[in-house]
């Protein structure tokens, strides 16, 4: 286990201004390490002392940066946390590839020219394990079940790249699983598509979902990902572990997920009561991929959006799957890191929804 950072020590965290890296950069500015943000678009003001710069993982060893900023960054830097990202689940296989695949060898290849790296902790997914049912453990990756989409795939490679590296360089992954918001107050800063899905829930544009009633739905607290993602690329590092960060056996059931999306619909808006909208019904695959069909065909517009939506990630919940994180909660309750209740998370998270007009409106993912 690795020393915690000091202050003659630099992070490094690529897609600084992502839904995990945004809130993470801010995070790790309290400690005593230097932190150095690196982004493609403009970058958020925040924590003082966070050294910004505009950086492409996809532009090669040198980040996206000048030769000696690269050069001053390789010199010093003592962790990287790799964030960055293409996570739009609608994304082309290519576009996927360039960011996730060709942007993670990058920065392998900067990694590999930094004397003073201790750490490199690599931001994951849970859902490499594609179309797999069943328990996933956390040493496990390889496979041939196929994904749901290419983002999945995209990440599957990634780490495929960053475990051939494992030898020779002092690499972690934490696999993350879908963030709702925050623990406390429920507060979301970057819609995707879950909130989108409960907003067309809301507006009875969700008239069915796959996967069956007891499908595990794994959604954690946003906080809670950054926290276990700080203690994982700081004191609690251990090279050459896979970590999943995630709800697993406290998952919800799909069925479960949709009674307390509806009833807090009803209890925080006595009024949605009167609309008298049906539950969504849980279909099989292929009858979903069949409605998704004949909702393209007829092109209603707002029906359409909602399945557009629903259709790169929700197939997901025909394959069910129980993600193991044995590991990752005994390396964080050494730091006293205890997941918050994922349903009262849900609650919160549906009733600042509420309150805020849904927020931005949602997308299926985005570039970090």
């Amino acid at each position: 286990m690795a020393a915690p950072p000091s202050a003659d020590e630099i992070t490094l965290v690529t897609g600084g201004n992502g839904a995990i890296g945004a809130p993470l950069v801010e995070s790790l500015a309290s400690g005593a390490a230097t932190v150095v943000s690196l982004a493609r678009g403009a970058q958020p003001e925040g924590a003082p002392g966070v050294r910004r710069l505009s950086g492409d993982i996809r532009q090669g060893a040198t980040l996206g940066l000048d030769d000696n900023t690269a050069a001053d960054l390789r010199a010093r830097v003592t962790t990287i946390v790799h964030a960055a990202a293409l996570t739009r689940f609608d994304a082309p296989l290519d576009a996927a590839r360039q960011t996730n695949v060709d942007g993670t060898a990058h920065l392998l290849a900067f990694a590999a020219q930094c004397p003073r790296l201790e750490r490199l902790c690599a931001l994951s997914t849970v859902y490499v394990a594609g179309r797999r049912t069943g328990t996933i453990l956390e040493p496990e990756l390889d496979h041939d079940r196929g994904f749901v989409n290419h983002y999945e795939q995209s990440k599957y490679e990634s780490e495929r790249l960053l475990r051939g590296e494992m030898a020779r360089l002092p690499i972690a992954i934490c696999r993350l699983s879908t963030t709702l918001g925050d623990s406390a107050s429920g507060r979301v800063d970057r819609p995707a598509a879950i909130h989108q899905a409960m907003r067309f829930l809301h507006h009875s544009l969700l008239p069915m979902i796959p996967g069956t009633p007891e499908s595990p739905v794994d959604v954690i607290p946003t906080d809670y990902a950054v926290a276990a993602v700080r203690h994982l690329a700081g004191a609690g590092f251990v090279a050459g572990g896979t970590f999943h960060v995630c709800a697993g056996t406290d998952a919800p059931c799909e069925d479960e997920l949709i009674d307390l999306t509806i009833d807090t619909f009803l209890d925080h808006r006595p009024a949605w009561r009167r609309r008298a909208i049906e539950r969504p019904v849980i279909v099989a695959l292929d009858t979903f991929d069949l409605f998704r069909r004949s909702v393209e065909e007829v092109a209603d517009s707002a029906l359409a959006a909602s399945v557009g939506v629903l259709g790169h990630f929700a197939p997901q919940l025909a394959f069910p799957k129980t993600f193991d994180d044995g590991q990752c909660r005994a390396a964080l309750a050494l730091a006293g890191i205890h997941r918050p209740p994922v349903r009262d998370t849900l609650v919160k998270v549906v009733k600042y929804l509420l309150d805020h007009d849904w927020g931005a409106r949602a997308a299926s993912g985005a570039a970090v």
